[in-house]
């Protein structure tokens, strides 16, 4: 791991954080004052980004990871 997978492993935790403060402000505030289909769509679209913001960040670092690894291959740098 790389100092700069450091930094960006503790920006997506501080934002990870953020986010599900919000998420639960939201629920405990407004979340029963929501019409019944507004409600449900809110839940989707929440469940849709939970489950796939991380596997679309973890995507993106992989191939981040990869690119590194071919870069040091071609010049001939030992991996791992």
């Amino acid at each position: 791991m790389q100092r700069s997978d450091i930094l960006s492993f503790l920006v997506s935790l501080g934002i990870t954080g953020l986010l599900i403060w919000g998420l639960v402000y939201f629920v405990n505030e407004w979340w029963g004052r929501l019409p019944k289909a507004v409600a449900l769509t809110v839940c989707i679209l929440l469940a849709v980004m939970v489950i796939g913001y991380p596997i679309y960040a973890l995507a993106r670092w992989s191939d981040r990871y990869l690119a590194r690894m071919r870069e040091a291959k071609e010049r001939g740098e030992r991996i791992g």
